[in-house]
Protein backbone atom coordinates (compact mmCIF):
# COMPACT_ATOMS: atom_id res chain seq x y z
CA UNK A 1 0.00 0.00 0.00
CA UNK A 2 1.14 3.75 -0.38
CA UNK A 3 2.11 5.68 2.23
CA UNK A 4 1.60 9.34 2.43
CA UNK A 5 4.33 10.96 3.32
CA UNK A 6 4.34 13.81 6.10
CA UNK A 7 7.31 15.70 5.58
CA UNK A 8 7.23 18.63 3.37
CA UNK A 9 9.31 18.35 0.34
CA UNK A 10 8.61 22.01 -0.79
CA UNK A 11 8.25 25.58 0.90
CA UNK A 12 6.09 28.46 0.27
CA UNK A 13 8.42 31.04 -0.77
CA UNK A 14 10.30 28.59 -3.82
CA UNK A 15 7.51 27.28 -4.85
CA UNK A 16 4.22 28.56 -3.90
CA UNK A 17 2.78 25.26 -4.22
CA UNK A 18 -0.41 23.62 -2.80
CA UNK A 19 -2.40 20.32 -2.84
CA UNK A 20 -5.92 20.60 -3.50
CA UNK A 21 -8.99 19.14 -0.55
CA UNK A 22 -9.09 15.75 -0.27
CA UNK A 23 -12.05 14.42 -1.42
CA UNK A 24 -11.60 10.64 -0.61
CA UNK A 25 -9.54 8.33 1.69
CA UNK A 26 -6.01 7.70 0.26
CA UNK A 27 -6.51 4.09 -0.60
CA UNK A 28 -10.54 4.66 -2.20
CA UNK A 29 -10.49 2.83 -5.68
CA UNK A 30 -14.09 3.83 -6.25
CA UNK A 31 -13.96 7.35 -7.12
CA UNK A 32 -16.52 8.74 -9.77
CA UNK A 33 -15.04 9.80 -12.74
CA UNK A 34 -16.00 13.08 -14.75
CA UNK A 35 -18.52 15.34 -12.97
CA UNK A 36 -15.91 18.59 -13.38
CA UNK A 37 -15.90 21.44 -15.48
CA UNK A 38 -15.09 22.55 -18.90
CA UNK A 39 -12.54 25.58 -19.26
CA UNK A 40 -9.80 26.27 -21.48
CA UNK A 41 -8.97 29.31 -18.87
CA UNK A 42 -7.34 32.54 -18.86
CA UNK A 43 -3.44 33.22 -19.54
CA UNK A 44 -1.81 33.23 -15.98
CA UNK A 45 1.40 33.57 -14.01
CA UNK A 46 3.17 30.82 -11.73
CA UNK A 47 6.39 31.53 -10.41
CA UNK A 48 6.95 34.27 -12.37
CA UNK A 49 6.39 32.31 -15.63
CA UNK A 50 3.22 33.26 -17.89
CA UNK A 51 1.04 30.27 -19.36
CA UNK A 52 -1.67 30.48 -22.33
CA UNK A 53 -4.28 28.07 -22.04
CA UNK A 54 -5.59 27.13 -25.54
CA UNK A 55 -7.35 24.42 -27.29
CA UNK A 56 -4.35 23.81 -29.94
CA UNK A 57 -4.93 21.07 -32.38
CA UNK A 58 -1.66 19.50 -33.46
CA UNK A 59 0.07 20.26 -30.46
CA UNK A 60 3.21 18.09 -30.19
CA UNK A 61 6.05 18.34 -28.12
CA UNK A 62 8.77 16.23 -26.37
CA UNK A 63 9.78 16.75 -22.41
CA UNK A 64 10.24 15.69 -19.06
CA UNK A 65 7.21 13.96 -17.33
CA UNK A 66 6.44 13.15 -13.77
CA UNK A 67 3.73 11.51 -11.70
CA UNK A 68 2.26 12.76 -8.64
CA UNK A 69 0.48 9.82 -6.57
CA UNK A 70 -0.74 9.09 -2.88
CA UNK A 71 -0.70 12.33 -1.45
CA UNK A 72 -2.74 14.22 -3.91
CA UNK A 73 -5.23 11.27 -4.64
CA UNK A 74 -9.09 12.04 -3.23
CA UNK A 75 -8.09 15.95 -4.11
CA UNK A 76 -10.20 18.41 -6.01
CA UNK A 77 -8.18 18.52 -10.02
CA UNK A 78 -8.14 22.12 -11.07
CA UNK A 79 -11.48 21.57 -12.84
CA UNK A 80 -13.13 20.26 -10.10
CA UNK A 81 -13.12 16.57 -10.68
CA UNK A 82 -11.42 14.28 -7.89
CA UNK A 83 -7.97 12.97 -8.65
CA UNK A 84 -7.59 9.16 -8.91
CA UNK A 85 -4.11 8.14 -8.66
CA UNK A 86 -5.54 4.42 -10.45
CA UNK A 87 -6.83 6.12 -13.46
CA UNK A 88 -4.90 7.17 -16.49
CA UNK A 89 -4.95 11.10 -16.16
CA UNK A 90 -2.61 13.97 -15.98
CA UNK A 91 -1.53 17.17 -15.25
CA UNK A 92 -0.82 20.08 -18.33
CA UNK A 93 -0.46 23.69 -18.19
CA UNK A 94 -1.97 24.89 -21.20
CA UNK A 95 -4.39 21.71 -22.81
CA UNK A 96 -8.38 22.85 -22.20
CA UNK A 97 -10.16 20.92 -19.17
CA UNK A 98 -10.62 17.78 -20.05
CA UNK A 99 -9.09 16.78 -22.68
CA UNK A 100 -7.15 14.10 -24.13
CA UNK A 101 -3.17 13.66 -24.83
CA UNK A 102 -0.82 10.16 -26.28
CA UNK A 103 1.90 10.10 -23.87
CA UNK A 104 4.83 8.16 -25.56
CA UNK A 105 8.01 7.14 -23.29
CA UNK A 106 11.06 8.15 -25.71
CA UNK A 107 13.07 5.50 -23.70
CA UNK A 108 10.87 2.31 -24.58
CA UNK A 109 8.37 3.18 -26.95
CA UNK A 110 5.19 2.55 -24.26
CA UNK A 111 2.26 4.90 -25.28
CA UNK A 112 -0.76 5.39 -23.00
CA UNK A 113 -3.44 7.98 -23.71
CA UNK A 114 -4.44 9.99 -20.37
CA UNK A 115 -7.11 12.53 -19.32
CA UNK A 116 -5.76 15.66 -18.98
CA UNK A 117 -8.28 17.06 -16.23
CA UNK A 118 -5.35 18.94 -13.82
CA UNK A 119 -2.89 22.10 -13.81
CA UNK A 120 0.67 21.60 -13.66
CA UNK A 121 3.60 20.63 -13.17
CA UNK A 122 5.13 23.80 -12.41
CA UNK A 123 9.01 22.90 -11.32
CA UNK A 124 11.94 21.53 -13.44
CA UNK A 125 10.62 22.37 -16.40
CA UNK A 126 8.59 19.53 -16.96
CA UNK A 127 5.94 18.76 -19.29
CA UNK A 128 3.75 16.52 -17.96
CA UNK A 129 2.65 14.79 -14.72
CA UNK A 130 0.85 11.79 -15.12
CA UNK A 131 -1.04 9.89 -12.46
CA UNK A 132 0.58 6.49 -10.53
CA UNK A 133 -1.28 4.64 -13.04
CA UNK A 134 -0.12 5.78 -16.05
CA UNK A 135 3.59 6.03 -15.01
CA UNK A 136 3.03 2.32 -14.10
CA UNK A 137 2.27 1.78 -17.87
CA UNK A 138 4.89 4.22 -19.05
CA UNK A 139 7.10 2.65 -17.09
CA UNK A 140 8.70 5.35 -15.01
CA UNK A 141 7.19 5.14 -11.74
CA UNK A 142 10.28 3.62 -10.04
CA UNK A 143 12.58 5.86 -11.97
CA UNK A 144 10.54 9.21 -11.09
CA UNK A 145 10.33 11.10 -14.37
CA UNK A 146 11.43 9.89 -18.20
CA UNK A 147 11.44 11.80 -21.07
CA UNK A 148 8.17 11.65 -23.25
CA UNK A 149 6.21 12.89 -26.42
CA UNK A 150 3.09 14.78 -25.31
CA UNK A 151 0.89 15.00 -28.55
CA UNK A 152 -2.81 16.59 -27.92
CA UNK A 153 -5.45 15.00 -29.00
CA UNK A 154 -8.69 16.94 -28.03
CA UNK A 155 -11.45 17.97 -26.03
CA UNK A 156 -13.14 14.63 -23.72
CA UNK A 157 -16.02 14.85 -22.89
CA UNK A 158 -17.75 16.11 -19.08
CA UNK A 159 -19.19 13.02 -17.67
CA UNK A 160 -19.02 8.92 -18.34
CA UNK A 161 -16.21 6.14 -16.73
CA UNK A 162 -13.20 6.87 -19.95
CA UNK A 163 -11.16 3.93 -17.62
CA UNK A 164 -11.77 1.26 -20.33
CA UNK A 165 -11.33 3.25 -23.33
CA UNK A 166 -7.92 5.18 -21.94
CA UNK A 167 -6.46 1.61 -20.94
CA UNK A 168 -7.60 -0.06 -24.14
CA UNK A 169 -5.25 2.39 -25.87
CA UNK A 170 -2.05 1.26 -23.40
CA UNK A 171 0.77 0.08 -26.07
CA UNK A 172 4.00 -1.27 -25.46
CA UNK A 173 7.20 -0.61 -27.20
CA UNK A 174 8.38 -3.19 -29.29
CA UNK A 175 10.69 -5.01 -27.10
CA UNK A 176 8.24 -5.08 -24.51
CA UNK A 177 6.04 -7.37 -25.29
CA UNK A 178 8.10 -10.19 -25.56
CA UNK A 179 9.51 -9.17 -22.39
CA UNK A 180 6.22 -9.22 -20.31
CA UNK A 181 5.58 -12.66 -21.63
CA UNK A 182 8.76 -13.99 -20.57
CA UNK A 183 8.40 -12.84 -17.32
CA UNK A 184 4.66 -14.02 -16.60
CA UNK A 185 5.72 -17.74 -17.70
CA UNK A 186 8.80 -17.81 -15.23
CA UNK A 187 6.08 -16.55 -12.80
CA UNK A 188 3.80 -19.50 -13.61
CA UNK A 189 5.75 -21.54 -10.41
CA UNK A 190 4.77 -18.32 -8.35
CA UNK A 191 1.28 -18.98 -8.84
CA UNK A 192 0.94 -16.23 -11.29
CA UNK A 193 -1.38 -16.39 -14.57
CA UNK A 194 0.43 -16.03 -17.75
CA UNK A 195 -0.02 -13.27 -19.69
CA UNK A 196 -1.72 -15.27 -22.58
CA UNK A 197 -4.62 -16.57 -19.40
CA UNK A 198 -5.68 -12.74 -19.55
CA UNK A 199 -7.49 -12.99 -22.85
CA UNK A 200 -10.40 -15.14 -22.37
CA UNK A 201 -11.74 -14.95 -26.01
CA UNK A 202 -10.81 -17.33 -28.65
CA UNK A 203 -10.22 -15.13 -30.89
CA UNK A 204 -7.31 -14.77 -32.87
CA UNK A 205 -4.98 -11.72 -32.99
CA UNK A 206 -6.15 -9.02 -35.25
CA UNK A 207 -3.71 -8.60 -37.95
CA UNK A 208 -0.95 -6.12 -38.16
CA UNK A 209 -1.47 -5.50 -34.98
CA UNK A 210 1.27 -5.93 -31.72
CA UNK A 211 0.03 -9.18 -29.90
CA UNK A 212 0.52 -7.57 -26.46
CA UNK A 213 -1.41 -4.58 -27.82
CA UNK A 214 -4.54 -6.69 -28.71
CA UNK A 215 -4.42 -8.46 -25.69
CA UNK A 216 -4.99 -5.40 -23.55
CA UNK A 217 -7.49 -4.10 -25.99
CA UNK A 218 -9.89 -7.29 -25.51
CA UNK A 219 -9.65 -7.49 -22.21
CA UNK A 220 -8.70 -3.40 -21.01
CA UNK A 221 -10.33 -3.96 -17.25
CA UNK A 222 -7.69 -6.74 -16.91
CA UNK A 223 -4.66 -4.75 -17.83
CA UNK A 224 -4.41 -3.28 -14.08
CA UNK A 225 -4.30 -6.57 -12.40
CA UNK A 226 -1.41 -7.22 -15.10
CA UNK A 227 0.52 -4.96 -14.17
CA UNK A 228 0.12 -5.56 -10.67
CA UNK A 229 1.18 -9.20 -10.75
CA UNK A 230 4.59 -7.91 -12.62
CA UNK A 231 5.33 -5.53 -10.39
CA UNK A 232 5.06 -7.82 -7.62
CA UNK A 233 8.47 -9.64 -9.02
CA UNK A 234 9.99 -7.19 -7.02
CA UNK A 235 10.57 -8.17 -3.81
CA UNK A 236 9.70 -5.55 -1.46
CA UNK A 237 12.67 -6.84 1.08
CA UNK A 238 15.05 -6.16 -1.89
CA UNK A 239 13.99 -2.77 -1.97
CA UNK A 240 17.25 -0.74 -1.71
CA UNK A 241 16.96 3.24 -0.35
CA UNK A 242 17.29 4.43 -3.49
CA UNK A 243 14.59 2.88 -4.63
CA UNK A 244 12.59 4.06 -2.20
CA UNK A 245 13.65 7.76 -2.39
CA UNK A 246 13.55 7.85 -6.62
CA UNK A 247 9.46 6.45 -5.59
CA UNK A 248 8.84 9.08 -3.72
CA UNK A 249 9.19 11.74 -6.53
CA UNK A 250 5.81 10.84 -7.46
CA UNK A 251 4.45 11.67 -3.77
CA UNK A 252 4.78 15.34 -3.18
CA UNK A 253 3.93 15.78 0.05
CA UNK A 254 1.16 18.40 1.09
CA UNK A 255 2.18 21.67 2.67
CA UNK A 256 0.44 23.09 5.35
CA UNK A 257 -0.84 25.76 4.04
CA UNK A 258 -2.07 25.39 0.35
CA UNK A 259 -2.83 27.92 -2.21
CA UNK A 260 -5.30 28.51 -5.00
CA UNK A 261 -4.59 30.79 -7.69
CA UNK A 262 -7.13 32.61 -8.92
CA UNK A 263 -5.48 33.39 -12.41
CA UNK A 264 -5.43 36.96 -13.72
CA UNK A 265 -8.86 38.53 -12.85
CA UNK A 266 -10.01 42.54 -12.74
CA UNK A 267 -8.96 44.36 -9.38
CA UNK A 268 -12.71 44.92 -9.16
CA UNK A 269 -13.28 41.31 -8.82
CA UNK A 270 -9.46 41.22 -6.43
CA UNK A 271 -11.66 43.42 -4.21
CA UNK A 272 -14.17 40.75 -3.73
CA UNK A 273 -11.83 38.11 -2.29
CA UNK A 274 -11.56 38.81 1.47
CA UNK A 275 -15.33 38.84 1.63
CA UNK A 276 -15.26 35.04 0.17
CA UNK A 277 -12.24 33.72 1.63
CA UNK A 278 -13.14 34.81 5.20
CA UNK A 279 -10.66 35.12 8.69
CA UNK A 280 -7.02 32.99 8.50
CA UNK A 281 -6.75 33.11 4.74
CA UNK A 282 -4.67 35.23 3.16
CA UNK A 283 -4.49 36.80 -0.79
CA UNK A 284 -2.45 38.26 -2.91
CA UNK A 285 -2.26 40.37 -6.16
CA UNK A 286 0.77 40.83 -8.99
CA UNK A 287 0.56 43.53 -11.39
CA UNK A 288 0.41 42.66 -15.03
CA UNK A 289 0.98 44.80 -17.98
CA UNK A 290 -2.79 45.70 -18.34
CA UNK A 291 -3.47 48.18 -15.36
CA UNK A 292 -7.12 46.82 -14.71
CA UNK A 293 -6.06 43.15 -14.32
CA UNK A 294 -4.09 41.57 -11.64
CA UNK A 295 -2.53 37.39 -10.96
CA UNK A 296 -4.08 36.75 -7.90
CA UNK A 297 -3.16 33.98 -5.66
CA UNK A 298 -5.13 32.71 -2.72
CA UNK A 299 -3.07 31.16 0.72
CA UNK A 300 -5.76 29.27 2.77
CA UNK A 301 -5.39 28.93 6.26
CA UNK A 302 -4.45 25.33 7.63
CA UNK A 303 -8.08 24.44 9.45
CA UNK A 304 -9.68 25.74 6.70
CA UNK A 305 -11.82 23.18 4.64
CA UNK A 306 -10.26 23.65 1.13
CA UNK A 307 -12.71 22.14 -1.20
CA UNK A 308 -15.03 24.23 0.55
CA UNK A 309 -13.29 27.00 -0.24
CA UNK A 310 -12.47 26.58 -3.68
CA UNK A 311 -15.77 25.90 -4.40
CA UNK A 312 -17.12 29.27 -3.27
CA UNK A 313 -14.09 30.80 -4.89
CA UNK A 314 -15.93 29.51 -8.35
CA UNK A 315 -19.55 30.57 -7.42
CA UNK A 316 -18.03 33.91 -6.08
CA UNK A 317 -17.20 34.64 -9.99
CA UNK A 318 -13.27 32.98 -10.10
CA UNK A 319 -14.04 30.90 -12.60
CA UNK A 320 -10.23 30.10 -13.16
CA UNK A 321 -9.45 29.43 -9.65
CA UNK A 322 -6.88 25.89 -9.06
CA UNK A 323 -4.98 24.68 -6.79
CA UNK A 324 -1.55 25.15 -7.52
CA UNK A 325 1.20 21.88 -7.32
CA UNK A 326 4.83 21.64 -7.88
Amino acid sequence: MDEIATDVKFDEATYGVPASPRMAESTARNIKKGGGRSQVGKPYKIKGKWYYPKDDPGYVASGMASWYGPNFHGRLTANGETYDMHHLSAAHKTFPLPSYAMVTNLENGHRVKVRVNDRGPFAHAREIDVSKKAAELLDFKRSGTAEVRVEYLGRAPLEGDDSQMLLASYAPGESAAGSIMVASSEARGNGLASAASYDGSSKAPVPGTRPMQTLFQNQPSRTGDMIDALSSFRSEERRSGATKALEALGAASAPKNEEIHLGTIDRRLMAKVADVIGVGSTARAEATNRPNLVSATVTAAPRVDKDRLLKKLWSAGFSDAFPIRD
